[in-house]
């Protein structure tokens, strides 16, 4: 025990008198947290623009002009109500390319902007009428305004809304359920996150939260919403249901072979499979002359992403692993309430990575959801946001990266960006500073308890 003079008397002082007070969950532990966000948010937005210019006019793809100026603004809107309009009709098969995913929601969705969108000017307004209703959202959820316009100009929602794609409703329901979880209201939550799983399969993942939280019963609703939108608007239509669903399975083949297979899902591609394909095509060069070259080599690249994502995922799972073995006082370890919340929220923006990396085709409209959860990271004043890194990462995932093409045989491949190379990347750098952050907060002690055995806790 040390000694230490105050008045001129020794006082006693314990080792415990001296640490440092732990900062209260919800509240920044830096006093300049949120000027430094402010300020990394303003470079980005910088940054983004100069790239915006660079690509349109110094070299690169052209992506303000394929965003805003081109004839094909809009498209995934507009194809959508022209396409679909006969839902999942048997002879839709029957037309040469159709490759036009879309889930039953998605098309009500279509035809009931359909109503309303007959002309150039009509599309520009439901459109921004729609993106004035995320970025209410964003507002409710930061409750400041400067936050609020930052995230909301990021390229990712920018290329989202600038092409009339489905994510603009996904991310929608994405704050919505943020919004719901924060306030305590699970059964909100569920029904968010099961139309959205509706909308795109791939948000079902947006349930382990339920299952790491044992909540089996806001689990089995997201499950029974996602069930009930997909399923009830095949019963309006003069096809059977089991008809429809048919043609539907028949249609994601056909895209997997244009876009996966084939290399209609490379420009924008930021999955692991986006960076593994345009790789394997560099390899073989001169080669790559061919289009059935051009197919056994993306089915070697299948290959190889199933190979890279097992071992990503052990990775993943191996740092919470290897953080609560050596604290083993921590395994089973409880967390106030408004910590565990925290660390959720950051959990949820892991899932979110996760569904960016994992498919073959995850085009950047995906990276548009890491952006509410930063919204969400924001109000409940996350300490993940106050690492600098932390944010140079998410700063570096969310800048649109066009400013370099890399072109392959002409009629064999499609081009790609550099971003396809970088950003899969940084994800993966992003998901293990995630994993890390849960493990040093706990997060993973009440569920390492059950792995672990018993002797090891000892």
């Amino acid at each position: 025990m040390a000694k230490k003079r105050h008045n001129g008397k020794p006082q006693n002082v314990t080792k415990n008198s001296i640490r440092p007070k732990a900062p209260k969950a919800g509240s920044w532990s830096n006093p300049k947290t949120q000027k430094l966000i402010m300020q990394v948010s303003l470079v980005s937005v910088l940054a983004q623009i100069l790239f915006y210019l660079y690509s349109e006019f110094i070299g690169g793809y052209p992506i303000i002009k394929y965003m805003f100026l081109s004839e094909g603004r809009f498209d995934d809107l507009k194809n959508g109500i022209l396409q679909n309009q006969y839902f999942f009709a048997p002879q839709l098969l029957d037309i040469k390319g159709f490759a036009s995913v879309a889930s039953p929601p998605m098309i009500s969705l279509w035809q009931f902007y359909g109503v309303f969108v007959k002309s150039e000017s009509a599309a520009i307004i439901s459109i921004i009428l729609t993106f004035l209703v995320l970025v209410l959202i964003i507002w409710l959820i930061t409750k400041n305004v400067y936050v609020t316009v930052l995230l909301a100009t990021l390229h990712p929602i920018l290329f989202t809304f600038a092409r009339g794609n489905p994510d603009m409703w996904v991310i929608i329901l994405l704050g919505i359920s943020g919004v719901g979880f924060i306030r305590d209201k699970n059964w909100l939550v569920a029904i968010a996150f099961g139309l959205m799983s509706a909308l795109k399969f791939p948000y079902l993942l947006f349930g382990v939260i339920f299952l790491m939280k044992k909540d089996f019963k806001n689990l089995a609703l997201q499950i029974a919403v996602t069930a009930a939108a997909f399923l009830l608007p095949l019963n309006a239509r003069p096809w059977g249901a089991i008809e429809q669903i048919k043609v539907f399975n028949g249609i994601v083949a056909k895209y997997y072979d244009g876009y996966v297979v084939g290399d209609g899902g490379m420009l924008f591609n930021v999955s692991f499979f986006g960076l593994e394909k345009p790789l394997l095509y560099l390899i073989y060069g001169s080669n790559l002359d061919s289009i059935s070259k051009a197919h056994d080599v993306a089915i070697t690249a299948l290959t190889l992403q199933l190979i890279l994502l097992i071992v990503l995922s052990v990775i993943l799972l191996a740092v919470p692993i290897y953080y609560e073995l050596k604290n083993k006082d921590l395994i089973g370890k409880s967390l106030e309430r408004a910590k565990e919340m925290e660390l959720y929220l950051v959990f949820f923006l892991f899932l979110a990575v996760i569904e960016c990396l994992y498919p073959q085709v995850a085009a950047e409209y995906r990276l548009a959801q890491l952006v509410v959860i930063i919204a969400l990271l924001f109000k409940v004043k996350s300490g993940f946001l106050e690492n600098r890194w932390n944010l140079v990462v998410l700063t570096l995932i969310l800048l649109p990266k066009h400013f370099m093409v890399i072109s392959f045989p002409s009629g064999v491949a499609n081009i790609v960006t550099v971003s396809s190379l970088i950003t899969p990347l940084l994800l993966v750098l992003l998901a293990i500073r995630i994993q890390g952050y849960l493990s040093k907060g706990s997060f993973y002690s009440p569920f390492i308890k059950f792995l672990t055995p018993s002797k090891i806790q000892a």
